[in-house]
Formats: C-alpha cells, structure tokens, sequence
C-alpha cells in the first residue's frame, strides 16, 4: 500500500524516523530539515507539514480528510509558507502596494506548482531574504486559534536567508512555544542557520541520494530513458533537482562546452586561449560556470579512474575520448588538477569574480598538464 511518503525519494532512514515520531505523538516545537534541495529536503518538510495537519494524527498524512484535501493543496488555513521576498524591509511605502502584492500572486502560482511535485523550487524574482515583515505575520498568525481546531503549521523554506532583523524576531518566537503550533524551517546546512535557532530545532539531516534512486526516478517520474537516466544520475552528484535540469536539455551543451573549455584550454595558443575564453567569459553566468566546473571535475576524476582501473567511469559514453586524454596526459598529475578544478568550484561558490576563477584555473590546468603548444 502506497503511502504520502512514497512522494519523498530515498530518505528511507529519515522518513522511518519521522514517522515514528508522528506515531509517538511526540511533535517538537520545531524542526530543522538541512540538506540539498535536490536530496529531497523541502519535499520531506511538505509531507512532514501534510501529516502534522492530518485530522487521523497518524504516521502520515491519510490523503482522504478535509485537512488532507486542503494540504494536498497547499492551501489549508492553518499552513502558512514563508519564503524570501523581493524588497527590503526599509522599503515601507511599497508594503501592500503593487509591486508586493505582484510577488503574492507569484508565490499562489509557484506554491502550486510545488504542491503537484515537491521538488519544485519556490524563488520569486528578485527575492534574497526572508524579511522581517514576513516574521511578524507569522507570529500574529501564531497568536491566533486554528481554524480547524488542530495544529498550526508554519513551513519556512530557505530559513538561511533570514536578514538579522527577521532572525531576531523569530528566535523570540521560538523562545515562546505555543501549544499546536509548529514550525518546519529548511536550510542547505545545518551550520547556515543562526546558532541559536538551531539550538532551538530538532535538526533532521538529510543526505545526498544514491545514483540508483536518482536513475529510478528519472526513469518512473520523468519518462527519463533508462541510459540517459543513469549518465544523468552520475553527474548529478546525489542532486535529483540537478539531475533533472540536466535532462532538460541541458547535459549535451554543457557537455559540450566542458570539452571546448578543455580543448581551448590546453590545446591552444596562450593568445588564442585568451581570446576564445574572453569571448566566454563575456556572457558567462555563475550558475553555468559552476555547472561547467562541475561537468570538469566528473571528467577529471574519470580520467584518474581509467588511468588507475579502479573503478566505473561516469561518462560511459565518452569512454574513446577519455581514453585519449589519458593517453596524452595520464602520465601528468591529473590529482593535483582535480583538486585545482574543486577550489575553483569553491571560490565560484564564495561568490569569487567569475573571470578571475576561470582565467586562474586554465593557467593553473596549462601549468599542470604542460599543454603548451606553439
């Protein structure tokens, strides 16, 4: 018998925790769900939030009451969503103006959205904080009496972003418990959180997924075809989220683009490289630069793996051309050029200037694997 969990991937041992607790009847105050969106984390939050507001109180959310059919929804009186908001919160005079109550409208329809598959992203253009006047209708909504006599359940997606304003207002709300209410926050990690609403949470931690549970959904959830489901499923690194961007049409470019990177990065003129990279960087964007550092790394590690044999390569399908870099440059120090390939990722991720990271990487990768040709 299938039950609501069955929406959640993986994340067995966590879901068996929580159902437990829902069994148990012992309901923390609040909870902390840290971990990657892609690993399932906010699609855990949405289902714990369906089963707490269940009027059966069992150890999931039955489907079949009122408060079900209206959490199905994500549209039940007594849950609340709070995100990060366009706007600051100095900007007093657009507050219920139209420029918030445009970003209202934008929610409805991605909380929708989300509704029908949880692992839908909730990110509203131009939003970077969960602001202070988002905290404080929580609270009055907290004061008030639920409107369906049972719990009340607040879901704080991205709890990180809380500017220091919001996060000062709502530590004195957890400070404060109130009978029934409860609060479900997500962040990446555990460590992005204030310390001291964390303190203040019961932290589920929530791993990545294995490359089998991502292969399968692909393949059951979206009609993925099962090879392309598990090229995709290795390069996500644990990421469901990831993985389905990349069958979105977007594994062959970015593919693509890695192996240009590398071959105008090591095969080219030093003037030549520049100029052609120069023209990429112009128009590169962060989130595509990491998603081509990421595609570099997989293909690092391959090479190390080929050149060992030990072990499977994730890019199954590029084996002839990997086994021609290896032939050329397996003799090199393809860790150290690994290792130059995670930092870069590390410093793009600190938000480093984008063209100074990938200008560095290539001379760092031409210095190591001594591809200088005249």
């Amino acid at each position: 018998m299938r039950s609501n969990w069955d929406t959640v991937i993986g994340q067995e041992r966590v879901k068996r925790i929580l159902r437990q607790t829902l069994r148990n009847g012992r309901i923390a105050h609040a909870y902390l769900f840290a971990g990657a969106d892609g690993a399932g984390t906010e699609a855990l939050a949405v289902e714990f939030a369906r089963s707490l507001l269940c009027e059966r109180r069992g150890e999931s959310a039955c489907g079949e009451c009122s408060s079900c059919r209206k959490s199905a929804a994500l549209h039940h009186p007594d849950l609340r969503i709070v995100v990060p908001m366009p706007g600051t919160d100095n900007a007093k005079d657009d507050e219920g103006g139209a420029a918030e109550n445009e970003a209202m409208q934008e929610l409805v329809r991605q909380t929708s959205a989300k509704a029908a598959d949880p692992y839908v992203k909730i990110e509203l253009p131009k939003a970077k904080f969960i602001l202070i006047r988002s905290v404080r209708g929580m609270k009055k909504e907290a004061s008030l009496s639920s409107a369906e006599q049972g719990r009340k359940v607040f879901l704080i997606f991205d709890a990180d972003a809380m500017n220091d304003a919001a996060a000062n207002s709502f530590l004195k709300v957890l400070e404060e418990p109130l009978d029934e209410v409860h609060f479900v926050l997500t962040a990446s990690t555990r460590d992005a959180v204030r310390q001291t609403i964390v303190s203040r949470c019961q932290v589920v931690s929530c791993s990545l997924l294995s490359e089998r549970e991502i292969a399968e959904a692909l393949a059951d959830r979206d009609g993925v075809p099962p090879d392309q489901a598990r090229i995709a499923a290795r390069l996500a690194g644990g990421d469901y989220t990831r993985a389905r961007q990349l069958m979105g049409g977007d594994l062959q470019r970015y593919r693509a683009q890695t192996a240009g990177f590398l071959r105008s990065a090591l095969g080219a003129s030093p003037l030549k490289m520049f100029e052609e990279q120069e023209e990429y960087l112009a128009g590169a964007k962060r989130d595509e630069a990491e998603q081509l550092l990421s595609m570099l790394h997989v293909w690092m590690r391959d090479a190390i793996v080929m050149r060992e044999g030990s072990g499977a390569v994730i890019n199954i399908d590029q084996e002839q051309d990997l086994r021609r870099f290896v032939a050329k440059f397996g003799t090199r120090d393809l860790e150290r050029s690994l290792a130059a390939v995670e930092r870069s990722l590390e410093l793009l991720r600190r938000n480093v200037y984008l063209p100074l990271v990938m200008l560095s990487l290539i001379v760092q990768l031409r210095t190591i694997l001594h591809a200088q040709h005249p």
